[in-house]
């Protein structure tokens, strides 16, 4: 239901903001040409019968073709996807790895320097714009330090890997080539810690709120009354206990993150689906755009059900 919520309301928002006829046949064309081409790609029927169509293809996996390219959109899509994957995933990674160490010690030694450091990037982090932390971050460490390359995609004019994973990084390392497994690896660093930056707060926060709400428990108090060393309790009862927000929020801001890369892979040229989705959209080319939002949905609900399962699965107070 939630799919095809997003589906009707893509397909309609996309038809009404424009049309892409004359991306098609050219604004020089003449009114037979016009008419030839808008039934020939369908424009002339009801908006319901288009709809009706565009669902039927789905239920065949036909997401249509680009007017732009001609290409069959799931083909474009599967070619950029495994970027846009990449990318986010890094970015999860530098997100957890600063923000769930910082937030459990936060929630340890409240109003110490972890809490306020923590505090003072997610306050930043939630404040700046994505696009426009990626600009300064390329005029200062490109443009005015050159120690990352220029943001022109994913290997700059490198000939890639084969193609294991689709992850540059991952499948260089795989063929032994640790040349171009670091030149990934440094045109992959700023688009990553740019969306880092910017998604790893509620990560924090969630963190702190859920280790600080555990220490303040009545079995905690119970564990260090009976003289239980601090480390065994943060181990053995703190972690466990914390773990299931952290995951959810974590799983959250990756299938997020899938659908929400647009402005940082246009900054960075980064040859994703969110840099698909703009070039389609620069043409009122309606298939790409709606076949990248319900990958976006689809991944994220897909996301969101993996991780209800694995809490399920991890703690038992759920299963009572």
């Amino acid at each position: 239901m939630v799919l095809l919520a997003v589906s009707m309301l893509t397909f309609g928002v996309t038809r009404i903001a424009g049309t892409p006829l004359y991306a098609a046949v050219g604004v020089y064309s003449s009114d037979e040409m016009i008419e030839a081409r808008k039934e020939l790609m369908g424009l002339n029927k009801p908006i319901w019968e288009q709809y009706a169509s565009y669902v039927a293809g789905l239920a065949r996996g036909d997401l249509g073709s680009s007017r732009r390219t001609f290409a069959p959109v799931r083909d474009e899509i599967a070619n950029r996807l495994p970027a846009t994957a990449e990318l986010v995933a890094f970015a999860v990674v530098l997100a957890i790895a600063w923000a769930v160490p910082v937030g459990a010690l936060a929630a340890f030694k409240p109003r110490g320097w972890a809490d306020r450091f923590g505090s003072a990037l997610s306050q930043i982090g939630v404040s700046v714009p994505s696009f426009w932390l990626g600009l300064l971050l390329i005029y200062l460490l490109y443009y005015l330090v050159p120690v990352f390359p220029a943001p022109f995609g994913r290997l700059g004019g490198a000939n890639p890997p084969p193609g294991i994973t689709g992850f540059y990084a991952v499948d260089a390392l795989l063929v032994g080539d640790f040349r171009l497994f670091g030149e990934a690896l440094r045109h992959l660093a700023l688009p990553a810690l740019t969306l880092s930056f910017t998604s790893s707060p509620p990560i924090f926060a969630v963190t702190r709120s859920a280790v600080a709400g555990i220490l303040d428990s009545h079995y905690i108090e119970a564990a260090r009354s009976y003289g239980i060393p601090s480390r065994v309790i943060k181990i053995r009862h703190v972690a466990p206990n914390a773990a299931p927000p952290i995951i959810n929020i974590v799983a959250m801001t990756f299938g997020y993150l899938i659908g929400g890369a647009v402005l940082v892979e246009v900054v960075f040229s980064w040859p994703g689906i969110g840099t698909y989705a703009v070039q389609a959209m620069d043409f009122s080319d309606y298939d790409p755009v709606v076949g990248v939002v319900l990958l976006s949905a689809t991944i994220y609900v897909t996301v969101y059900f993996l991780t209800d399962l694995f809490q399920f699965i991890i703690d038992p107070r759920l299963r009572e």
